[in-house]
């Protein structure tokens, strides 16, 4: 990039940082022409007449992204995702054998098998919450929440318990009528996971009152039983996604990529790229480390993700991955390509560069993220938690804290240079996020 180019980006980018219109028409270095392609404007940085002007015109297919990651990305995530949870919740499926084998032999053996299975179907729906689009999003993300219902709130414990109990013993028990914060992979987490037999409830609660004087092997093949009839409802809402893009009969791929919806669902695509920003950085990482406004204290454990498992970093790593194969494409045309191509190929590497940061430093991290909020007691404590944040780059004890911040650079440019390169607004709902 010439420095005349870049001197021109600057002003333009110092103009726009921390302003975003509202009405989503924004003006940035690239414009959508008629046939929903980008082209460079900055084809007359040169002053020749010649006809090697011609060859600063970059022309990208924005339909060929979009088709690219829907058949070589999202379509395979959701069947994945599909197949997995069917799997997990059958009759010969991993934790079915377990909820069999309690009280025998071969218990502990089965359950970490179904412990195993649960965080490998947990990574097939962590990858899909990065592109929360379609069938997934339609009913404000229904059957997406059915699957993992974190992003709804805070799981329904006693809630939970009282199912149990009531599953047990068949009084007029449907899952599809329970809230979502008591049902998904997160509900699932909490019955297989949690070594804690003891129901969460208060002594007022009627339905759990005798729970505690039943004998392990009976609380747990209760507990167990419940979470394969939740694995069926993620099983279930599973398939509907998938079949929601693949069914012969109104396709919604077909539907997701005509021309007179590209636009738009161009958009959809861009919009949830910004889970990222909204949950993988704030929700999952700064507000359990109570460096974001919406902890108010000096931590917020309770908002941690997949505590019992302790698969919360997983998570996030997971998230990460996904988002980078997003925003390369996979091995197709992708976004990194269409700002490369832009004149700013320093900035699609460095979206790629950061995010290997992020994923090497989860690699390197030795406890999990419930072990490190327990070490966060006093103030002096959260303010070298912050400091962590703010210079990702030093080495810390706060690993997660630093970890917050090589995460926050990544939303930072994503805010800013994604948006202005890629020609899109930044959603709404996160316009006034600026942590």
């Amino acid at each position: 990039m010439t420095g005349i180019k870049r001197f021109v980006w600057i002003l333009l980018m110092a103009g726009l940082v921390g302003c975003v219109d509202k009405s989503r028409d924004l003006t940035p270095t690239l414009t959508i022409a008629d046939d929903n392609t980008s082209i460079n404007d900055e084809t007359n940085s040169d002053t020749n007449d010649d006809d090697s002007a011609s060859a600063d015109v970059i022309v990208i297919d924005r339909n060929a992204i979009m088709t690219n990651l829907v058949d070589n990305v999202f379509i395979p995530n959701y069947k994945s995702t599909a197949d997995s949870s069917a799997i997990f919740a059958s009759d010969t499926g991993s934790l079915a054998e377990y909820c069999r084998s309690i009280g025998n032999a071969d218990e502990v053996s089965r359950k970490a098998a179904a412990k195993t299975a649960w965080r490998d179907l947990m990574d097939k729906v962590q990858q899909t919450e990065i592109h929360v689009i379609g069938p997934a999003l339609r009913n404000n993300g229904a059957l997406q929440s059915r699957i993992h219902s974190y992003t709804t709130g805070n799981l329904a414990k006693c809630a939970v318990d009282q199912s149990v109990i009531q599953f047990d013993e068949g009084i007029d028990f449907s899952v599809t009528s329970r809230a979502l914060n008591q049902r998904g992979m997160g509900a699932i987490e909490y019955l297989l996971f949690n070594d804690n037999m003891n129901h969460s409830c208060s002594s007022q609660v009627p339905t759990t009152s005798n729970w505690n004087a039943l004998s392990v092997p009976e609380r747990a093949a209760q507990r167990c039983n419940l979470a394969l009839e939740l694995a069926g409802d993620v099983a279930y809402a599973s398939g509907l996604i998938h079949e929601g893009w693949i069914a012969d009969e109104s396709s919604f791929r077909a539907e997701f990529l005509s021309e007179s919806n590209r636009s738009n669902n161009f958009q959809q695509i861009t919009d949830a790229l910004f889970y990222f920003e909204t949950y993988t950085k704030s929700d999952k990482l700064a507000i359990p480390l109570g460096i974001h406004p919406d902890c108010s204290g000096i931590t917020c454990p309770n908002r941690v993700e997949s505590p019992y498992s302790e698969s919360s970093l997983r998570n996030i790593q997971v998230n990460t991955q996904e988002f980078l194969r997003i925003f390369n494409g996979d091995s197709g045309i992708g976004f990194d390509d269409l700002i490369a191509d832009s004149g700013f190929a320093d900035v699609a590497n460095r979206f790629k560069a950061q995010s290997a940061d992020v994923i090497n430093k989860i690699d390197e991290i030795q406890s999990s993220l419930s072990t490190q909020l327990a070490t966060i007691l006093t103030s002096n404590e959260e303010t070298a938690c912050i400091n962590a944040q703010a210079n990702p780059d030093d080495e810390s004890v706060l690993s997660v804290c630093g970890l917050a911040g090589l995460i926050k650079k990544i939303t930072d440019d994503l805010k800013v240079e994604f948006v202005m390169l890629v020609n899109v607004p930044v959603p709404g709902s996160v316009q006034s996020d600026n942590d």
